[in-house]
């Protein structure tokens, strides 16, 4: 079967086909310099290269401020219609015969549309190498529909890891996830794989911009193990409250240390955190709770009540005074910083070894001074 006619049953027409080729032939060009050499209209020429990159078979790059395209490799038909895999891998080896070798280090190259940025996001699966991935999942999942949850499963049949960097809640298998403050957002998501880096833009027509670059992708992957470990975030409103709650009794066995509780405070967290919901996790991770509150009356008697009600849930008081301004809570993986003001809430997250060892030692001085 001719190579022609196979690709044809992708739906391309017979003029379509013809440039496709013509693009391997002659590798990266404008599309006038596309037309000379075959022969064929200009504005022909540019639709037809147009409807080609919508499908994922052309990509482009500006140089110069001028517009050149570039056929999508060979092998990449495979991941545009997988029915079609016999047939492909058939006119394979005619088609890598043709097809002109980079002469420039740096290979770019643009995916337009939700089939082109497929081609792109394919790549990463033929790779096979860990990925690091850094901003929208949410974006991810919504403008690609179905191919999320496709790509996703290939990954992990493949067992491709993933580390993750997202300001979004997600659970994701064979991944390790940091989450980032609400401060961090973005529309886009970077891709790093190997030498390769893939910035995706989650538009109305989606974008991918590939990169292949040893230098680009190495610092990709030292910004992001920069920001994997930074120490300090910051949540704000009653959902990061909410959300460091939790944090603090993620882990199994931990400390649940706090200073500078009160009544006033409760009221504030109180609204969408169920004792019901939080005190059954923390006893069934197996975390003891000490809290040292304000003395002031109506502190006392919210914390006397929870302390005869929940298990290994301790409380003792102090001045205002001596327990400071804000809210301090510490296990043995972080310190959450709670600052309340009306109608401004903020939590300092700190994971720093040495800080928490300090804070521990200072709530145990408090704990022994408190009734």
């Amino acid at each position: 079967m001719r190579s022609e006619d196979v690709l044809q049953k992708f739906g391309l027409t017979e003029a379509e086909v013809r440039i496709y080729l013509a693009l391997l032939r002659f590798g990266e060009t404008t599309a006038s310099e596309l037309a000379q050499k075959t022969n064929t209209n200009r504005s022909f020429t540019y639709d037809r290269l147009k409807k080609l990159s919508a499908t994922g078979f052309v990509s482009h790059i500006i140089k110069d401020n001028k517009k050149y395209f570039k056929a999508a490799d060979p092998s990449q038909l495979l991941s545009i219609i997988k029915e079609r895999e016999k047939q492909v891998k058939a006119i394979l080896p005619d088609l890598e015969k043709l097809k002109q070798p980079l002469a420039e280090t740096h290979n770019v190259s643009v995916f337009s549309s939700r089939k082109g940025v497929q081609t792109a996001l394919n790549l990463i699966l033929k790779e096979g190498k860990q990925v690091y991935i850094h901003g929208s999942i949410k974006g991810f999942k919504e403008v690609m529909g179905t191919f999320y949850e496709i790509w996703n499963r290939r990954r992990i049949k493949e067992n491709i890891k993933i580390k993750l960097l997202s300001n979004e809640e997600i659970s994701l298998e064979l991944a390790e996830v940091d989450v980032l403050s609400e401060y961090e957002t973005a529309a886009t998501t970077t891709f790093t794989f190997g030498n390769k880096v893939i910035v995706a833009l989650w538009s109305e027509i989606p974008i991918a911009i590939f990169i292949e670059s040893d230098q680009i992708a190495k610092d990709s992957i030292s910004l992001f193990n920069n920001i994997w470990k930074k120490e300090i975030k910051i949540y704000s409103g009653v959902d990061g409250i909410i959300k460091a709650f939790f944090e603090l009794i993620s882990k199994k066995n931990s400390v649940y240390l706090g200073i500078g509780y009160s009544w006033a405070l409760a009221q504030i967290y109180g609204v969408k955190l169920s004792d019901e919901e939080w005190h059954p996790l923390r006893l069934k991770r197996g975390i003891v709770g000490r809290l040292i509150s304000y003395d002031d009356p109506k502190s006392v008697e919210y914390f006397r009540s929870r302390e005869k009600r929940w298990k290994d849930f301790h409380i003792r008081f102090l001045d205002k005074d001596i327990c400071g301004p804000v809210c301090v809570t510490l296990s043995d993986h972080m310190i959450a910083t709670f600052i309340y003001t009306e109608g401004d809430f903020k939590v300092i997250v700190n994971k720093n070894k040495e800080t928490i060892a300090a804070y521990r030692k200072h709530f145990e001085n408090l704990w022994k001074k408190a009734k």
